[in-house]
């Protein structure tokens, strides 16, 4: 007989894209030796982790020397060929590919395996090194015999030893490692006669920390023993921090054959919860009561707020039948994402996430109200509203209470958000602000509480400073102090001689050179100028030079007296304005006590004075008026924006709490 024309062959490099690199982490590798044990029908599985090794010890059915090398050591032994249910408790077998058992050597440079059988036992060890030398001539390998006469096996079962390990392990390892081996499997405990121990301590279910965290929760249930399924979940969770629980559909059909999907979507109240050891901003799938896929909400594309508070669990077995295509990829973390299972899969996903958001906007506008009221001010502010306004309002804390933000941002935003309430209020345009989505209403309430809002309110509380200043002076007044009141004050109250004007930004050197100045003027002035004098003062305020002349209240001021001496004013400001980079406005400001000119002042004479003193770039003003005008002026503010004094209490307390 001839020999074949064709041959296909195996090299041993398969070993390294099958499993050699096919797990990073050790809660990963370590999950694949507990499936195994759960389809050897193992009771219990104990992992000790002592230094640089780990053991995992199970009593499972164990293996003959026949078992080990047809199937433990046969990679890619199908396990399924035989039956898709484990021999004794008839569980479904995880396994399927034959290829687990290769991640081992992800982390471990030494691999020990014992097993018994009945009465045989045996042992072998696999080094690293020495199968990696196999792989590149495509040797047989051939593990190492170990002696078993110390080991103790009182039962069948199998005990593997982990060393030599590639990374340094902490110890942290066992408390990480029991939350993620509880996370990987749903079906560790007493209920499916499978407990799994790390350093004699068992795994929970509280282990897996999920439940704990979620505020709302979103069930699907089983076809069969749905009310036990329920209670399950809600026993997992914490009473006080529960706002929704609510079914959802967990029929799914796939061609014409339907399935069901079970487990739970939940949000988190924020997002920082969700990022413990390991992120669990995610939706895993499980398959056969074992993690198959880590994260499948990542690819449903959303960028949507609630998508940062989403994590949830949900089990999907119709992606591995025994009786259909395998569509897990050879890592066995992902699945072929053409397959029309896996298609259902994410449109049932999506399909479910868009109720969840419209639950959880609903929750969250509700729960807007409880965080914004926790502020007094606020509730009382809230509760004074009615009917569409407090709609209105219950709508934009509940988009504030959406945002993913700190409790101090937050309180900032619901400040914010009652000022730019209160402006699109006054405008009848809190449609508009309904409009905004919840996406934008950050960036939104920032701009339109704070320009106009924020600013009106700040000079309601400058306001209120200022007329009580008016009042300090006034109650200090006595006949004929009143410009001695002023002069003391003048200095740090520049908005006495006009609002704009809110304190003094004058130049050392620019002030220098107007003492100057005067002084020289001085040298000109005769004794009665002099003497009518109370002070003179350079100022600057709102980028405005100022020369501000105080007469004394008890002197009469003549016309031609006052256009010689701002006559020399404006030349000697003329003079410095020259030696600046550039020409700076400045104005000229005489206060008097008595009318100028005296009591029986000529009007056209008076009128004319003040037109001349214009071109001086000078104005006339009187004491006894400047504290009347600034009161009329600051009063009537207060009593025209009285709604200003609400929010100004709202900033006030906000910003004390």
């Amino acid at each position: 007989m001839s020999e074949p024309k064709f041959q296909m062959s195996i090299n041993l490099q398969v070993l390294n894209h099958l499993g050699l690199n096919l797990y990073s982490n050790t809660s990963a590798v370590l999950s694949e030796v507990v499936a195994n044990a759960w389809d050897a029908d193992a009771t219990e599985v104990n992992i000790q982790i002592d230094g640089d090794t780990i053991s995992i010890t199970d009593n499972g059915i164990g293996m003959n020397l026949a078992d080990i090398n047809n199937k433990y050591l046969t990679v890619g032994y199908q396990k399924r060929s035989e039956s898709g249910e484990s021999l004794i408790f008839h569980r479904p077998v995880m396994g399927r590919k034959g290829i687990g058992k290769l991640s081992m050597f992800s982390i471990a440079n030494t691999v020990e395996v014992y097993s018994k059988k009945d009465a045989e036992v045996n042992g072998f060890k696999i080094d690293t090194n020495s199968l990696r030398e196999a792989i590149k001539t495509n040797d047989t390998y051939y593990p190492v015999e170990l002696p078993t006469d110390n080991l103790l096996f009182t039962n069948n079962g199998t005990k593997i030893i982990l060393s030599d390990l590639k990374k340094k392990r902490t110890a942290a390892l066992a408390s990480h490692l029991r939350q993620r081996l509880a996370r990987r499997f749903a079906i560790i405990g007493a209920k499916n006669n499978f407990n799994v121990s790390i350093n004699n301590e068992n795994i929970v279910v509280s282990d897996r920390n999920y439940l704990s965290k979620a505020q709302c929760v979103w069930m699907f249930l089983p076809k069969e023993g749905s009310d036990e399924f329920k209670e399950d979940l809600k026993s997992q969770t914490k009473t006080e921090k529960i706002k929704l629980i609510k079914e959802l559909p967990s029929a799914i059909t796939i061609g014409e054959v339907p399935y069901h999907i079970t487990g739970w979507i939940a949000t988190c109240s924020e997002p920082k919860e969700l990022d413990d050891d390991e992120n669990l901003n995610r939706i895993v799938i499980m398959v056969r009561g074992k993690m198959a896929k880590e994260d499948i909400f990542s690819e449903i594309g959303t960028t949507a707020l609630y998508s940062k508070y989403v994590y949830g669990e949900l089990s999907a077995d119709f992606l591995d039948l025994d009786n259909e295509a395998d569509i897990t990829t050879s890592s066995r973390q992902d699945f072929f994402e053409d397959d029309e299972r896996y298609i259902a899969l994410k449109e049932f996903i999506k399909k479910a996430l868009t109720s969840v958001r419209n639950d959880w906007e609903e929750t969250r506008s509700t729960s807007g109200v409880d965080e914004a009221c926790k502020y007094v001010v606020v509730s009382d502010w809230y509760n004074e509203l009615k009917g569409d306004d407090k709609k209105s309002a219950k709508k934009l804390f509940g988009k504030i209470n959406q945002l993913t933000v700190e409790k101090d941002e937050k309180k900032e935003l619901f400040k914010h958000g009652v000022l730019a309430f209160e402006s699109f209020k006054l405008k009848n345009e809190l449609s508009q602000l309904e409009k905004i989505s919840a996406e934008n209403i950050a960036a939104f309430i920032e701009v339109a509480g704070r320009l106009d809002n924020i600013e009106a309110t700040m000079y309601y509380q400058i306001v209120q400073e200022r007329l009580a200043v008016i009042k300090k002076m006034q109650d200090v007044v006595s006949d004929g102090s009143l410009e001695k009141v002023i002069q003391d004050h003048l200095s740090k109250n520049l908005w006495l001689l006009d609002p704009s004007w809110d304190r003094s930004t004058e130049l050392p050197v620019v002030e220098q050179a107007f003492k100057t100045q005067f002084k020289t003027i001085n040298a000109g002035l005769s004794k009665e100028e002099l003497d009518a004098r109370l002070d003179i003062r350079y100022k600057k305020a709102s980028n405005k030079h100022l020369i501000i002349e105080l007469k004394k209240g008890d002197r009469t001021v003549k016309s031609q007296e006052i256009t010689a001496q701002v006559y020399k004013y404006f030349s000697a400001t003329k003079k410095i304005m020259a030696t600046l980079d550039q020409p700076e406005p400045f104005e000229i400001i005489v206060l008097l006590g008595r009318h100028l000119d005296g009591e029986n002042y000529d009007e056209d004479v008076y009128q004319a004075t003040k037109n001349a003193l214009k071109a001086y770039h000078c104005r006339i003003m009187y004491y006894d008026e400047l504290l009347k005008n600034a009161q009329n002026l600051y009063s009537d503010f207060l009593e025209q924006n009285k709604n200003l004094s609400t929010l100004s209490n709202i900033i006030n307390e906000l910003e004390l709490d």
